[in-house]
């Protein structure tokens, strides 16, 4: 035999190699079904309105605002948008009136959007914790407008001043 390998050291290999085997195969294994049961609370948000957010002049960027309802009090909102840029950060608001009155005091400032997503940058959904908010929304003259810095780079008209593209109750 090979000098390095007698039958004093391969003993002791052999031995550990079936204790191994004999340790793993006899380890019973369970597969356990996913718990697919939602906490209290939880569960999915089916009532929304979606707007179109179309290119400012000059611009290539679009997409949609959504707007669900979460609850009575509680709106949330979702912003998708393409042709954005990697590393440039977008404000966006709710504006009083139509794009075409050229408001310029947001109602409402939503959070940041990640030009490498083109979605929120902190979280998936901004949240509006406004009694009733949905349920009036279809009556409310505003408009949503997406800036890189001071120029506009998407809008949309929104509630009253536009019909949504998809919705579902």
């Amino acid at each position: 035999m090979n000098r390095y390998f007698t039958k004093r050291s391969i003993l002791p290999l052999l031995g550990l190699f079936f204790s191994a085997v004999i340790f793993l195969s006899s380890c019973e294994q369970n597969k356990y079904e996913p718990n697919t049961s939602v906490a209290p609370g939880g569960g999915t948000v089916t009532t929304y309105k979606s707007y179109t957010l179309t290119s400012a002049s000059g611009a290539t960027v679009y997409g949609r605002v959504v707007f669900y309802k979460y609850n009575s009090s509680v709106t949330l909102v979702e912003i998708g948008l393409y042709n954005t840029v990697s590393g440039t950060s977008y404000t966006s608001s709710i504006y009083q009136g139509k794009l075409s009155d050229n408001a310029t005091t947001a109602l409402k400032p939503l959070d940041a959007i990640s030009g490498a997503t083109g979605e929120f940058s902190s979280n998936k959904y901004f949240t509006i914790n406004e009694a009733g908010f949905y349920d009036k929304l279809s009556t409310y003259s505003a408009n949503v407008k997406v800036l890189s810095g001071t120029t506009l780079v998407a809008s949309g008209d929104i509630g009253a001043n536009a019909a949504p593209v998809a919705q579902s109750n």
